[in-house]
């Protein structure tokens, strides 16, 4: 049971970074790199987005909810839009 729940949890991860990772581009930054610099580089670390971005942590919902922010959207949004590329993997 513990390694279907991690196994989930590593999907959920996967499909937040490529959704986030899509609004990124769809507004026009060249790079993550780009995003970061100039929307989150005083709220959320460079590591800690390209930890998110790679998939390898599960973020607060507080890094989520600034990470929206930068991007112009409500936090909502943003899950919604990653629970679709979820159950888009299932």
């Amino acid at each position: 049971m513990a390694k279907k729940r991690k196994l989930a949890d590593e999907e959920w991860q996967i499909a937040l970074s490529e959704h986030i990772k899509s609004h990124i581009f769809d507004r026009g930054y060249v790079s993550e790199y780009d995003f970061w610099i100039q929307e989150c580089g005083e709220d959320i670390s460079r590591a800690n987005l390209n930890n998110i971005l790679n998939g390898k942590v599960d973020p607060k919902s507080s890094t989520l909810r600034k990470i929206a922010e930068s991007l112009g959207i409500t936090m909502s949004t943003l899950v919604k839009g990653v629970e679709n590329k979820y159950l888009a993997l299932k």
